[in-house]
């Protein structure tokens, strides 16, 4: 399908073009028997993208059982009311956050654990671009999917106190990544999905860009 990058054997990471060189993404975890979402995108993102990458790959789309919107935002969130009508899946969203989504079932604190496919994720509260934007960390392989609580050169889109996205983005550095899925191509390095050292390098850029404001 086009416009889709596996970040694993599990995780597709479905990108949805707004102009040239920029789009958003929907990351969709494999499990088995089931299927995890984060973020669900724009009003037309599940029916026009993810079902038909579901049902490409074999799946069925009432298959998916949970969602996680990582902050409020849009193209975030707005598929979460035709995801709610086709499918069964709770949606859960940082407590700070839940007010402004109507679609959310679950609301999320840091350090809770949400199990999406057959993987087990840590919520890591970071704010910054949203007062509850999150990431999710998968421990056991050393995945993160930030979705917009790495900027790198987009600093309009630090919403909060530097200093407080600074701290954010310092908590993980601690984490000791192999994998980073984040929700934009933010630069450096201009794509969604970073592997290795591209990881932190891609941490260290955003700080280094934040502190020079």
């Amino acid at each position: 399908m086009k416009d889709v990058e596996k970040a694993a054997d599990d995780i597709y990471f479905i990108k949805q073009p707004v102009r040239v060189g920029w789009f958003f993404g929907v990351s969709v975890i494999l499990g088995t028997g089931k299927i995890g979402l984060v973020d669900t995108g724009l009003e037309n993102t599940p029916v026009d993208r993810v079902f038909p990458l579901i049902q490409e790959l074999g799946r069925r789309p009432r298959e998916i059982d949970y969602v996680v919107n990582t902050h409020r935002d849009g193209d975030h969130v707005l598929g979460n009311k035709t995801i709610k009508e086709k499918t069964r899946a709770k949606i859960a969203i940082h407590e700070l956050e839940a007010q402004a989504v109507e679609t959310v079932d679950i609301k999320l604190k840091d350090g809770d654990i949400v199990e999406l496919g057959d993987r087990s994720f840590e919520v890591v509260h970071t704010p910054g671009h949203r007062p509850g934007s999150i990431c999710l960390y998968d421990r056991r392989n050393r995945t993160l999917i930030s979705g917009d609580s790495i900027c790198g050169d987009r600093t309009d889109l630090i919403r909060m106190d530097n200093e407080i996205y600074i701290t954010s983005l310092e908590k993980l550095l601690d984490l000791g990544l192999s994998v980073l899925v984040m929700s934009h191509p933010f630069k450096p390095p201009g794509k969604s999905i970073l592997t290795g050292n591209e990881t932190k390098e891609m941490i260290l850029a955003s700080i280094g860009i934040a502190e020079r404001l």
